[in-house]
């Protein structure tokens, strides 16, 4: 009796495969792209939980009751939201008042800069197409983004409520989450321990972060203040959330005092030298040598993660993608690193 030969696929069916899966892929980042209005909040919403968890139980440990707990826990996240909410109200409406005056003067700048570009040219059709090129589209459109950036990158607050709406029932759900989890799949289910790591993990880092981005935006706001640069409260408040987006962000919070002081006409090269080189002083130690030990260890990721991370959510869902891809990715890690068959994945992912 002959032995029928192994059947191989066929290069059809191989890309057939290829092709659902990727189809697959793309339609998943549509459906995470068009949710985000919902997804985002409640992915703050699930480390706001995360984070006030502790809180709760020690309360409860107490003999307090589980709502007043809660209540407490929710307080004590709303109260510093609040007064940063404030905080951003009181310093922006100032700088809103006198944007056409810097409009103006970075409008002058710009003007200089195209006639110092154009004259670089000696083709008088290509002087007209390069300063037309620069003050039509190039130019504007790069002002426009950086705006826009701005304003998305304050998103978070618009999210604040309805993400506490979400972490209170999550708190609410959670008291009883676990003995219902073990109950339905066994006290020692990879998934049940996934989540205390996630939590375990994520609190270490977004504590850690926050005190490095405080002390960022603390050294940010006294270097402007010392060299009398308008609205330094609000460029070092920015400078906060903006401190939590890996690799650029610190970068991107820099960019717009020292434009400030650039086309201020009461700077002197000299001065508006010295703020530059204050920034990146400041940002280059904290980011190079204080981060990296304090944060680092509590991410335990790649470096190369770490920016592909970035760079995917924030394609997505904008810098506040950015901002919660380092998160998300910490809890993809420790899934891996406790589902049988995902392990080498984690492994891949460490630092």
């Amino acid at each position: 009796m002959l032995t029928p030969l192994p059947r191989f696929p066929t290069g059809s069916g191989v890309a057939g495969r290829l092709s659902a899966r990727l189809g697959a892929v793309a339609f998943g980042g549509f459906l995470l792209w068009w949710a985000q209005p919902i997804l985002i909040p409640l992915v703050l919403a699930v480390l706001g939980a995360m984070m006030t968890w502790p809180v709760v139980r020690s309360l409860v440990r107490r003999r307090i009751p589980p709502g007043l707990a809660i209540l407490t826990a929710v307080t004590m996240v709303t109260l510093p939201l609040l007064t940063l909410i404030g905080v951003f109200v009181a310093t922006f409406a100032p700088l809103r008042e006198a944007l056409p005056m810097y409009k103006a003067r970075i409008g002058l700048g710009v003007e200089q800069l195209t006639n110092w570009a154009v004259h670089l040219v000696d083709n008088p059709e290509r002087q007209a197409a390069i300063k037309t090129e620069l003050s039509n589209n190039l130019i504007p459109r790069m002002m426009e983004g950086g705006v826009d950036f701005m304003q998305s990158a304050t998103t978070l607050l618009g999210y604040a409520f309805l993400t506490l709406f979400f972490a209170a029932f999550m708190l609410i759900e959670g008291r009883r989450f676990r003995e219902k989890f073990t109950e339905a799949y066994g006290p020692r289910h990879p998934l049940l321990q996934s989540l205390e790591a996630i939590g375990r993990d994520v609190r270490a880092y977004v504590v850690a972060k926050s005190l490095i981005s405080g002390l960022t935006a603390l050294c940010v706001w006294l270097l402007l203040a010392a060299c009398d640069v308008d609205f330094a409260a609000f460029w070092g408040l920015i400078a906060f959330p903006l401190n939590f987006i890996p690799t650029v962000g610190a970068l991107i919070a820099s960019l717009p005092p020292v434009v400030l002081v650039l086309i201020d006409p009461n700077t002197s090269a000299l001065g508006a030298l010295g703020v530059t080189a204050g920034l990146f002083a400041v940002n280059g130690v904290i980011g190079s040598y204080v981060d990296p030990r304090f944060v680092g260890r509590q991410v335990k990721l790649s470096p190369l993660v770490v920016f592909l991370s970035m760079v995917f959510w924030g394609l997505l869902w904008g810098p506040m993608g950015m901002i919660l891809a380092v998160p998300i990715m910490v809890s993809v890690k420790v899934v891996c690193s406790h589902v049988p068959g995902l392990e080498p994945i984690a492994i891949l992912m460490k630092a």
